[in-house]
């Protein structure tokens, strides 16, 4: 039991050493990332663009249609 904990103990990072461990780890997995290459980037940004336009279109006629819908039913 004694053996479990002080392998615990062994294992903890002291606090002043956390932020230098959180760092270096972060370092290490933004080395891993793949990055889009440019001609990607600008491309998945026109259609992130196309597709918000084309949804704020959508949700626009729908609201539209629905206040028509409400104001034919409540002004009778």
């Amino acid at each position: 039991m004694a053996e479990k904990k002080q392998a615990r103990m062994t294992q903890e990072v002291q606090p002043e050493n956390r932020f230098v461990q959180f760092y270096r780890e972060t370092a290490a997995e933004l080395r891993k990332v793949v990055w889009p290459t440019r001609d990607e980037a600008i491309r998945l940004t026109g259609i992130v663009i196309a597709v918000v336009v084309a949804m704020s279109i959508f949700l626009g006629a729908i609201d539209a249609l629905l206040t028509q819908i409400l104001r034919f039913i409540l002004v009778r």
